[in-house]
């Protein structure tokens, strides 16, 4: 054989050498060529295509309570979230007694697992303990659909204006209104590649460079009170007992702001909100898809229904705001809906599955928890 002498061992060692550090660099996580981890956009006001619950709670078009945050913030920061002094949008009594009935028993164990809860057992003191708040900014989580019986996880971007419970450590948890467990995002921000959906189009005020992720507070510094922006009148704010619903909020004189200096942004950072938005034109449309096209021009959408033999049951028959009319961000807009169809592209309609309509309300326990309700509101 022959042998490899002088310069040329040489040349072989520093090839080897070369591979070598070639492989190790591209094993190094968060370097300069790390991959883009794909983050699905869930946009304000549209419904999982795979939920949990069918309308737990009620998005808000935050309007001048939104802010362009960037970067990791800890869970219990001033202003990190948003609070209504009403009942709120999210029915905490209405989720527990959902995941209690006993047809629903596998579907409550994959939310406790993806909860990492020690059973089914332990949700109702779980949720007990959760706080209803509103997104003030776009926030990147790890989400969870229910398919084929399992609890499947996605990255996922959830819209400024999503109300979420959050857990005594200040991070999401819940997303409201469709129940889907949440958890804290793992990867760096700079890592997410956003995907937009038909169903999930790209809202006005997202921009990829303004995304936070949440911190969880220490185990041993739970969040004992949350400081809220109130989204109704963005000057105030609200102080919000951990786990209570909202109704006994002290009324802050001014706005908290989150106290992270290096990720407060300055007001040449901030996106300034369109004056008016265009109505896109949604009639003939099926009710689930027009809902989503207006929610993600960042307008609010009611439904009548209306009973014709001259559309196909399910569509829109009429809207006012006329189409192409030019108004506000959060303006409503009202949707008449011909009658005897679906109206949530795939999804059951609350009436459907008894989770709205009714006039019973359930009975506060000792400990003021209450439990769930049937007319679609919220306790939180």
């Amino acid at each position: 054989m022959k042998r490899i002498r002088g310069r040329g061992r040489t040349v072989v060692a520093l090839t080897l050498v070369l591979a070598v550090l070639g492989l190790l660099a591209g094993k190094c996580p968060g370097g300069k060529g790390a991959e883009k981890v794909a983050v699905k956009a869930v946009a304000r006001g549209v419904m999982s295509s795979a939920p949990f619950f069918v309308r737990l709670g009620t998005d808000i078009a935050l309007g001048a309570a939104i802010d362009y945050l960037t970067g990791e913030f800890g869970g219990g920061a001033p202003g990190l979230y948003g609070g209504t002094r009403d009942a709120g949008h999210c029915d905490k009594g209405k989720l527990v007694e959902f995941l209690e009935k006993p047809e629903n028993r596998d579907k409550a164990k994959e939310w406790a697992e993806a909860e990492d809860l020690d059973g089914v057992g332990e949700i109702r003191g779980f949720v007990k303990k959760l706080t209803p708040v509103v997104l003030r900014a776009d926030t990147l989580v790890k989400n969870h659909d229910f398919k084929k019986g399992r609890a499947t996880a996605f990255d996922a971007l959830l819209e400024a204006g999503i109300a979420v419970l959050v857990d005594r450590l200040g991070n999401p948890a819940v997303q409201c209104s469709c129940g889907n467990p949440l958890a804290a995002y793992e990867k760096d921000i700079d890592e997410a590649d956003v995907n937009f959906d038909d169903r999930n189009r790209k809202w006005a005020s997202y921009d990829s460079e303004k995304l936070i992720k949440v911190r969880p507070a220490p185990e041993d510094e739970p969040v004992e009170v949350y400081q809220l922006v109130d989204v109704e009148d963005p000057d105030e704010g609200l102080a919000r007992d951990a786990g209570s619903d909202g109704t006994r909020d002290e009324v802050l004189p001014e706005a908290p702001d989150p106290t992270t200096p290096s990720v407060t942004p300055s007001p040449s950072d901030s996106v300034t909100l369109p004056e008016t938005v265009t109505v896109p034109d949604v009639l003939e449309q099926p009710a689930g898809d027009a809902q989503a096209a207006l929610a993600a021009e960042g307008f609010q959408v009611a439904t009548v229904e209306e009973v014709t033999d001259a559309a196909t049951p399910g569509t829109v028959i009429a809207q006012s705001l006329e189409p192409g009319t030019e108004a506000p961000p959060g303006s409503e807009v009202t949707l008449t809906v011909a009658s005897g169809g679906d109206t949530g592209a795939g999804s059951p309609t609350p009436e459907e599955t008894g989770d709205g309509g009714g006039e019973s309300v359930g009975t506060a326990d000792p400990s003021g928890f209450v439990g769930g309700t049937a007319d679609g509101g919220s306790v939180g």
